[in-house]
């Protein structure tokens, strides 16, 4: 964990702060005329007067030497942390706003995160994970705010303190959430105490200015982080290289996935690679897919909850395209079930560590290592070192096919007379991945210098289909091994089935299973388009009578961004559902992607963009496609907007992508990002290199420029997976040549510091983006809205010294029908049901009960009402539960948000104007036309149109 200038002296800490102590009521500060009430934590005078009361908690002096509480861990951990009470003072009438004052340079790793979640009278004041009301604080893996405090604000209900004068808030501390694990990984123990508690302001208007004196700290511009690109570039050339041996040299071909075989296929044109113009790549990319065919065959899901995720069996037909005018003479083989060879048995192939072999993570107290100094035959032997107290061991990257039978397997170990723990070992599974039979380990004896050859025969255990071949040493002690043999009685073949046969079925299936369960979420229907369109080209060349025609196949590429209307999915017979009405978008006019509203790092599908565009120009019969080609760049330029400039853990110059608006996944803050997020499938110099756009081009250099790009890489080293490996395949083999030859541009992000002011509104995903000199304001209007108006938007403003966030009320302007409304359920880690499309889900409606006693929400049994629906949309997409997503019911046609100064009147209707008086007295700015506008002159807002004024503050 790193916690930001926390030295600390926990039980002295009060007084010291205390001394300097002077306390100061709204009444008596006229800076802070909006601010009802100011706690103190950690100075004694204000946590007497507001009956600060708390359990498994320390007083801190924290950041800039302010005095802080912290909520710790119980012993033994559990989700559960300290608590703290305390009573504040609220309004009567109208909304109380509620903000915490935190400490931005204080932030966890991955394994050490915690929430911060307000209650009242016992209840949860909001939901666990991504709802409209979150958490006073959810701490993230990166620091927010170097050396500066921020503000984060939540309304409290109205029907709570509506006659009220004071009212007691607690505060309770809560371990991590894995927002896609199960009832039992779900909710993670929180392990060290939590992020700092300063202050506790209540106020009237969402923006207030704290109490004069109120420290929140200063920075120095940020420098510009030294470049170590060429170090990083290094690592993930070699690791590109090993890949490539590992694929071409996998044990067990079968067992690779989807990502592994397409890795081998493209490896096969790189000429830096093992696999180029190699015709064992060809055998290995077919012997992969046969595995998969095989399984699929054993079990359907293979097609429908596979690695390939939506995109079905559509890297399939990818394979066919990358390899068509080599690969014919592997189809016209049958399919296999794999041999029972040893890849690289001597070791000599590979870099560091020989290639095909790997080290698993519950083994590795110690080196294995290729060593070119010692071999029993050839060049090279495999040497193991082990740790003090610990093990090393070493097996294949996949593990072997073997039949039932009698096997032989033996090796060459060297060693010194007195080493006891170097071994061999062999170890079997079952089709239904089952360990049976036991070790079969073999020790090389003691007494003797030298090589000295283990062997062994056995038979195979009863069902075993595959075995593994291991190596070990342990206790310090050190082996080399060479010149593996292993003698396995041949894998029982399935029935003769030709290649071609068999592919052809796999890509129909897919085809036609995944164009009836297409996907409205942007990212999912892309996923999904880009497998249908991938399994029809690779029937147009495997299989020509079974295809589609181009345009037919295009038209699902061209739904899933924008360029037409999402039809839904089809029928058996190939009719359209219409599901969402004949004019539903899943990417805005725009260009921002629809989940439903402004997504964070969801919205950012570059890399699924890029996928589909080389799937239409790439193999044989590709070609270029001006639109989609304009509709991608659009999708991406788009994305500019939401970047505004931060700080790295360093406090070097970057830029951050808007996360703190985004309707999914609470990772705060957002990625450092400039053309494009570093992802699974993507890196950030894809689109410039792919699409040689001079914008995007610039933005990735702004990013090469500010040092930026080899800490954005480090996933591509950190994730040894499969999945990641194609990714860096792309970034060393395909990307990384083109962009260092690209021309200088002089295009950089809108959201520098430097660069001129905009306003960027999206009324369909209810996005606001502006800069006004040295401030960024983003705004998401239609916010969390999942089955009703909520009349809450989210804010977040930045400046290159502080940062404000929040959930604030706003006005929406829509008929309301009593006969629609929704009531708000009494759940409390989730404010909705997962939206399976239609499927059955093992997700309870409201997620996964929480550890300890039953809870409840505030809010239960409040009711929102729906906003009207196009006639022909079905709302109940996804099924009719209750508390499932209902698409528009939550996008009011108007909305009026005012914050900051910020006055913002926002029309999301098609066909509706309406009329807006701003609030106030004198003139504004309208920030568009920079023209001065008299308020409280009625402004008529037309469809999809926005109005944005600044009356200051």
């Amino acid at each position: 964990m790193t916690i930001g200038r926390r030295s600390l002296l926990k039980a002295g800490a009060a007084t010291a702060v205390a001394s300097g102590f002077t306390w100061t009521t709204a009444q008596s500060s006229s800076a802070a005329s909006a601010v009802l009430d100011v706690v103190e934590f950690g100075v004694p005078e204000s946590e007497q007067a507001h009956a600060v009361s708390a359990e498994l908690s320390d007083v801190i002096r924290g950041g800039l030497g302010q005095a802080a509480r912290v909520l710790n861990p119980r012993d033994p951990a559990d989700w559960w942390g300290g608590t703290v009470r305390f009573t504040v003072a609220v309004a009567p009438v109208g909304t109380t706003y509620v903000s915490v004052k935190l400490f931005g340079s204080e932030f966890a790793d991955a394994d050490h995160e915690w929430r911060l979640q307000f209650f009242i009278d016992g209840k949860v004041l909001g939901w666990f994970d991504q709802s409209v009301i979150d958490q006073a604080d959810q701490m993230s893996q990166h620091p927010r705010l170097a050396e500066r405090f921020f503000l984060h604000t939540l309304p409290l209900p109205e029907f709570v303190t509506q006659g009220r004068q004071s009212l007691e808030l607690e505060i309770r501390a809560m371990g991590r959430i894995y927002a896609y694990g199960n009832q039992d990984s779900f909710y993670r123990p929180m392990t060290t105490p939590s992020r700092g508690l300063y202050r506790i302001y209540t106020h009237t208007t969402p923006y207030f200015d704290p109490p004069a004196g109120d420290v929140f700290g200063q920075a120095a511009p940020p420098g510009t982080r030294q470049s170590t690109d060429d170090e990083m570039i290094a690592r993930i050339r070699r690791r590109v290289l090993d890949d490539q041996n590992a694929l071409l040299y996998a044990v067990n071909p079968a067992s690779l996935d989807a990502w592994g075989y397409i890795t081998l296929a493209e490896g096969y044109h790189w000429a830096d690679s093992p696999a180029y113009k190699n015709p064992l790549a060809l055998s290995k990319v077919c012997q992969a897919i046969d595995g998969r065919y095989l399984a699929w065959k054993a079990d359907s899901k293979v097609l429908t909850d596979s690695d390939q995720q939506w995109q079905g069996f559509g890297r399939v037909g990818l394979a066919l395209m990358t390899l068509w005018d080599d690969i014919q003479p592997e189809l016209d083989k049958n399919v296999s079930s794999g041999g029972t060879d040893v890849m690289n048995p001597g070791f000599e192939v590979g870099g560091t560590t020989p290639a095909g072999w790997t080290v698993p993570g519950w083994a590795n107290k110690g080196t294995a290592l290729k060593d070119l100094t010692v071999a029993h035959s050839g060049a090279a032997s495999l040497k193991l070192t082990a740790n003090a107290g610990g093990s090393i061991v070493v097996q294949p990257a996949s593990r072997t096919k073997t039949g039932p039978g009698q096997l032989t397997f033996s090796c060459w170990a060297k060693a010194a007379s007195t080493v006891t723990s170097a071994h061999m070992n062999l170890l079997f599974w079952t089709a239904q991945n089952v360990f049976v039979g036991g070790d079969h380990r073999v020790f090389r004896p003691t007494g003797s210098d030298g090589w000295v050859k283990l062997e062994t025969t056995i038979d195979v255990p009863d069902g075993a289909v595959e075995f593994e071949f291991r190596m070990s040493v342990a206790n310090g002690e050190v082996v080399w091994f060479d010149d593996i043999a292993v003698v396995a009685p041949a894998p029982v073949q399935p029935d003769p089935v030709p290649r071609r046969s068999a592919y052809r079925e796999m890509l129909l299936a897919s085809r036609e299973y995944w164009r009836q369960h297409q996907r409205h979420y942007s990212n999912q229907a892309q996923i999904t388009s880009i497998g249908v369109y991938q399994a029809n080209r690779g029937l147009a060349l495997l299989s020509p009578a079974d295809a589609w025609p181009e345009e037919r196949a295009r038209s699902w590429l061209y739904e899933s961004v924008g360029l037409e209307p999402w039809r839904g999915p089809e029928l058996a017979d190939g009719t359209k559902t219409w599901t969402l009405g004949h004019d539903y978008h899943v990417v805005s006019a725009k260009g921002l992607t629809r989940e439903l509203g402004y997504v964070g790092t969801y919205g950012e599908v570059t890399d699924w963009l890029i996928a589909m565009y080389e799937s239409v120009v790439g193999g044989p019969g590709g070609t270029d496609d001006p639109p989609m080609r304009d509709q991608i760049l659009k999708i991406v330029h788009t994305r500019g907007w939401f970047r505004h400039p931060a700080e790295d853990e360093d406090g070097k110059r970057a830029m951050r992508l808007e996360q703190m608006i985004g309707w999914r996944n609470e990772h705060y803050p957002g990625d450092m990002v400039y053309a494009q997020r570093t992802a699974w499938d993507g890196h950030p110099l894809e689109a410039a290199a792919v699409l040689k756009d001079p914008r995007i081009v610039g933005w990735a250099q702004q990013m090469v420029a500010d040092g930026q790009l080899a800490p954005q890489l480090d996933l591509l080293i950190s994730n040894t997976s499969r999945r990641v490996g194609l990714n860096a395949f792309h970034f060393i083999a395909r990307d990384l040549p083109v962009f260092e030859q690209l021309p200088a541009s002089p295009e950089r992000l809108p959201g520098a510091w430097d660069r001129p002011d905009f306003v960027f509104t999206d009324e369909e995903a209810g996005a606001v983006a502006i800069k006004r000199g040295e401030e960024i304001f983003y705004a998401s209007l239609y916010w969390r809205a999942k089955q009703a108006v909520n009349d809450f938007a989210r804010v977040h403003l930045v400046t290159p010294q502080s940062e404000r966030s929040g959930t604030i009320r706003e006005k929406s302007v829509f008929p309301k029908d009593p006969a629609n409304i929704y009531t708000i359920q009494d759940w409390v880690c989730w404010d909705f049901a997962i939206n399976d499309s239609g499927q059955a889900s093992s997700v309870p409606a409201g997620g996964w009960k929480q550890p300890g006693p039953e809870l409840h929400q505030v809010y239960a049994g409040q009711t929102l009402y729906l906003a009207p629906v196009p006639s022909d949309m079905d709302p109940a997409l996804g099924g009719t539960t209750v508390g499932i997503e209902k698409i528009e019911v939550g996008r009011a046609p108007f909305y009026v948000l005012e914050y900051a100064g910020y006055q913002i009147a926002m029309n999301t209707s098609k066909d509706r104007t309406f009329t807006w008086r701003p609030t106030g007295t004198g003139l504004g700015s309208d920030l568009r036309t920079g023209a001065r506008v008299p308020l409280r002159r009625a402004i008529d807002v037309p469809p999809r149109s926005t109005v944005v004024l600044f009356t200051g503050r």
